[in-house]
């Protein structure tokens, strides 16, 4: 290396690094460096995480929200090394960017972050919005996250007025355009009074809408804000006296103000004519806490939650939301647990309710769809599929609906269209996290690595829920890898030993090796359990699969044709699975496939 070129390298290894988030701009020695949006976004993203690692998949999730048709490993190497560019580092001895081989990387370099004049500024004062801050955003698919109201001053029970606020507004904002509004799920456990940036960090949301009601001589005062994670600073401030009474008036207020601020047209959306919450605020309290059990995989979680809810609508008969929360929790249990007919009749009693006193309430038309598409009503998938819809033209931020559009979807063929509203639901997950139940599509499209990750990292979140534990064993069986699907199942049955589709699994595990009394043992052994669930079509398929190897293609099919009438026609995943390859030359076989394919075709108008 030359002196003078020595010279530069120190110089410029000497400058002071400036991140400005106001400007959104890079300055190296007080000159601006040239950066795209890309590289800027990784750059920020590596900042607010500093001295902490950052994964690949998170950089993914950050920059393209999906990787479907994106080359992220060669993407992500580009612009990381226009980043090091941009600040002279070097990966074989950086000074601001350290690699985590195979797993991702580590900001470590000394940086300024400061908040120059911003975007609100340079829009000038000319925008509707109720404090002075600046103008409309102009942005581009983010999200927002709605806080639970803090509620000072007063013996009130602030779950019910402070989380039913939010509930509301989330409700209301729910169908903006271009905006992801993270569901009240999503928020339960946080806190208005938490730090915001990393609040909204975890929460993998841009903006935060947070307030405090605060009681005074029998007065109630309502403060409001609005927060940029990406500017760090408010986009808008609002306070006023509220009468409760009143309360419904202010929320869309509040909810225009946020709409506008956005840039976003939202009164036609806004309109939502009944209270999502109880005024009984003991009632509320009860519903949150059910609320938040309901989705547990846990079945005394499950009956405490029912028990909560009970109490709320016991309390308040009106309250719509919690009858249509106590269906889906009842609908799960006869699902997942419990076969007993009681449980359905409560699900549909609670529907019912939740649909007479709303007949525009989202979550009522979600629980119908859960209905439907389950062993009492014979898998309506059809009509499932257009409650579905129905539920997300209310309200589109319900990740819930999403995922059992995509689990009904991947159970009749489409699985194309089944990914697509899994990668829809991911846009309303804090992190932007996909449901694990994608590993259907990932398994029945045979994409075995993509299945065998996602089924790794559901096991790591819950590892008691029988559900991967299943998924686990079949990508080793399908690449004939019989040590490791052999230890998978062995897991599996001590798990959940009596479980028929785990059991019939392992029949066909043994059928695939040609070890056909274990096979036909396993099979007895699956038909012998009266307690199916739910699930019972996955069990009549790997029966089939089972028949079909041991060479007895008639009572093969005619397992098969009732594991279609009770709900599993994934047609292509027959065409490719290679259990049934002796059943492929049937014409009967074919015409059910056929009929199949015509039943549901491609699309289904859901694109």
């Amino acid at each position: 290396m030359t002196a003078l070129r020595r010279h530069k390298t120190q110089k410029a290894r000497t400058e002071p690094v400036e991140l400005d988030l106001g400007r959104y701009e890079l300055r190296r020695g007080g000159q601006a460096v040239k950066l795209a949006k890309k590289p800027m976004e990784m750059l920020i993203l590596l900042v607010s995480r500093r001295d902490q690692l950052v994964t690949r998949e998170e950089i993914v999730s950050n920059l393209w929200r999906s990787d479907r048709f994106v080359d992220t490993e060669s993407n992500v190497n580009n612009i990381m090394r226009k980043i090091r560019l941009a600040l002279d580092d070097e990966s074989a001895m950086p000074r601001f960017v350290e690699t985590v081989v195979g797993k991702g990387y580590r900001f470590v370099g000394p940086i300024k972050v400061v908040y120059g004049r911003s975007e609100f500024d340079r829009l000038g004062a000319d925008a509707q919005r109720p404090v002075a801050m600046g103008g409309p955003i102009r942005n581009e698919g983010t999200s927002l996250a709605v806080l639970p109201l803090m509620v000072v001053g007063s013996s009130v029970d602030d779950s019910g007025l402070g989380l039913g606020f939010a509930d509301s507004l989330i409700a209301r904002l729910g169908n903006l355009q271009g905006i992801e509004v993270l569901p009240t799920s999503a928020v339960l456990a946080e806190a208005a009074e938490s730090d915001l940036i990393e609040t909204a960090a975890r929460l993998g949301a841009r903006f935060l809408l947070r307030g405090a009601m605060q009681s005074t001589k029998n007065q109630w005062r309502l403060s409001i804000e609005m927060f940029d994670a990406h500017l760090r600073q408010a986009c808008f401030e609002h306070a006023c006296d509220v009468d409760l009474n009143r309360l419904f008036e202010v929320e869309d207020e509040i909810a225009k103000m946020v709409a506008g601020t956005l840039n976003r047209q939202s009164v036609a959306v806004l309109a939502h004519g009944k209270a999502r919450y109880s005024k009984d605020s003991m009632a509320y309290a009860e519903f949150m806490h059910g609320y938040r059990l309901s989705a547990s995989a846990d079945s005394s979680q499950l009956d405490e939650a029912m028990r909560r809810l009970e109490n709320a609508v016991t309390r308040d008969p009106a309250f719509s939301l919690a009858h249509a929360t106590l269906s889906l929790a009842c609908a799960t249990r006869h699902f997942e647990f419990d076969p007993a007919r009681t449980w359905m009749e409560k699900a549909e009693f609670h529907c019912q309710r939740a649909l007479e006193l709303d007949a525009n309430l989202a979550e009522a038309h979600m629980a119908k769809a859960f209905l439907l598409w389950g062993p009492s009503k014979n898998f309506q998938h059809l009509e499932a599929i257009e409650e579905l819809r129905r539920a997300l033209t209310l309200q589109k931020n319900l990740p819930q609906a999403y995922n059992r559009l995509g689990t009904i979807l991947a159970h009749i063929g489409q699985l194309d269209l089944a990914l697509a509203m899994y990668e829809q639901g991911r846009l309303y997950h804090p992190k932007k996290a996909i449901s694990h139940s994608v590993v259907q599509v990932y398994m029945w499209s045979g994409q075995f690595d993509l299945a065998k990750e996602q089924i790794r990292l559901w096991r790591s979140e819950s590892p008691g829920n029988k559900y991967p534990v299943y998924f686990a064993p079949q990508p080793a069986m399908m690449r004939k890898n019989w040590r490791e699907a052999r230890k998978l199942l062995e897991e599996a049955r001590k798990l959940v030993p009596d479980e028929p589709m785990i059991v019939s699994l392992q029949g066909l595990f043994y059928a695939m090796q040609g070890k056909k009394l274990a096979a036909l043992r396993c099979v007895n052994e699956a038909c012998s359990n009266p307690k199916t669930f739910g699930h019972a079509h996955h069990t009549y398929y790997q029966i089939a699969g089972v028949l079909a190897l041991l060479q007895k293609p008639v009572a093969a099919f005619e397992w098969l044709e009732r594991s279609v009438s009770t709900g599993f026609a994934c047609w292509p995943f027959f065409l490719k699975d290679p259990s049934l390859r002796s059943l492929r030359g049937l014409p009967e076989f074919e015409m059910l496939v056929s009929s199949l394919q015509a039943k549901y075709p491609q699309g289904l108008g859901l694109r």
